[in-house]
C-alpha cells in the first residue's frame, strides 16, 4: 500500500471514530434532557436559555455562521463529487444532533468519493 493509501485509510478512520464520537456524545446529553424535560424542550437547544446571555448568542450567532459557511463550502463539494445525498444527510445530522457530528460525516463521505 502507498503512502497516500495508508493516509487516506488513516483520515477515513479517524474521521469515522469523530463522527461516532460526536453522534454518541451529542445524544448522551439530548435525549435524556428531552426525555426529562418533554418534546417541547427541544427548542431549547436552539433558542433557550444560551439566547438570554451575551456570550451565549454570541456563541449561537457564531455557530450560525459556521453552519453557513460548512453547508455553502459542502453544497458545491457535493455537487462536484455527484454526493448530493450525504450533503442533504449531513444539513439533516447538522439540524437533527449538531454540527460536530454533521461535518465529520461530511468529510468521510468526501473522502470515500474522492476514492473512487
Amino acid at each position: 500500500m502507498t503512502y497516500e493509501g495508508m493516509n487516506q485509510k488513516w483520515r477515513e478512520r479517524s474521521l469515522f471514530a469523530v463522527f461516532v464520537t460526536a453522534l454518541v456524545t451529542q445524544n448522551a446529553i439530548a435525549i435524556p434532557y428531552v426525555a426529562r424535560n418533554g418534546p417541547e424542550s427541544v427548542k431549547d437547544f436552539f433558542v433557550g436559555d444560551i439566547m438570554k446571555t451575551t456570550p451565549g448568542r454570541f456563541a449561537m450567532v457564531d455557530l450560525l455562521f459556521v453552519v453557513i459557511a460548512f453547508h455553502l463550502w459542502a453544497f458545491g463539494e457535493a455537487k462536484r463529487l455527484r454526493i448530493m445525498p450525504w450533503w442533504f444527510a449531513s444539513v439533516v445530522l447538522t439540524f437533527g444532533v449538531g454540527i460536530a457530528t454533521a461535518i465529520p460525516f461530511f468529510f468521510l463521505a468526501r473522502e470515500r468519493a474522492m476514492r473512487r
